[in-house]
């Protein structure tokens, strides 16, 4: 117990301006390939990393869900962009903010990771990704989902255990700029949906959230770029070095 403190409280020299550069560079790179779908639709690499963002989306409804007296059957991904969560959650208050738990996640998950990483605390961003992951773990019933968490934790692991410290500043910064940017193909998915095909039918979260509240989804997809956009905003000069 006191070592796992201890890492927590550990600190590493901050990085030059090149890694952190580099970092939000990946991670721009991912947003494009969100954004841009190829006309054989086959996506590159580089678009997996939405992964992350993903697995903190499902995980931050199955948190919240918890915290708010509900439980959870499983939490399932489909895809780099898509997955679903299987929760109980009292009606009201509690399955409001479980459903709208899922795209402010990953942007919150990476403002907390930018400020641990102003501080130095390198593995304590490792660290916590670890333990989402073992969270995520416990309600993983499908191959695919148990193979992305597996993935994500080892590699998580493999920096906080081995690399040398270039490499931990640069997956805990990459993963700081991914989550803070993941959820920006979500929302433009959600929006085109509705271009496409109108407001009626949709059973994705803000279509939940407009049933139940009344607030239409256009709203709730706008509240949730405004979160996303207040923390890179707040976000930047933590992870920048200056």
């Amino acid at each position: 117990m006191a070592s796992a403190f201890a890492v927590l409280d550990e600190t590493l020299p901050a990085p030059g301006p090149e890694l952190v550069g580099i970092t939000a560079l990946v991670a721009a790179m991912v947003v494009v390939t969100s954004f841009a779908v190829p006309a054989d639709g086959r996506r590159s690499v580089v678009y997996r990393a939405n992964f992350l963002g993903t697995l903190f989306h499902e995980g931050g409804h199955a948190l919240v869900s918890i915290l708010t007296g509900g439980g959870v059957g499983r939490v399932a991904i489909d895809s780099p962009e898509s997955g679903g969560t299987w929760h109980r959650t009292p009606p009201g208050l509690a399955a409001v903010l479980t459903s709208a738990a899922g795209y402010a996640m990953p942007p919150l998950a990476g403002l907390g990771a930018a400020g641990l990483l102003h501080r130095g605390l390198v593995p304590a961003v490792l660290t916590l990704t670890l333990a989402a992951m073992v969270f995520l773990l416990l309600f993983t019933r499908d191959l695919l989902t148990f193979v992305v968490v597996v993935a994500v934790g080892a590699i998580v692991f493999g920096a906080l255990r081995w690399a040398p410290l270039w490499l931990k500043n640069g997956v805990a910064y990459a993963e700081a700029w991914l989550l803070l940017t993941s959820e920006l193909g979500g929302l433009r998915a959600l929006v085109l949906n509705r271009i496409r095909h109108g407001f009626g039918g949709q059973e994705d979260d803000a279509a939940m959230l407009a049933r139940s509240t009344g607030i239409p989804a256009l709203v709730w997809i706008a509240a949730w770029l405004a979160l996303i956009a207040w923390a890179v905003w707040r976000a930047i000069p933590l992870l920048w070095p200056t």
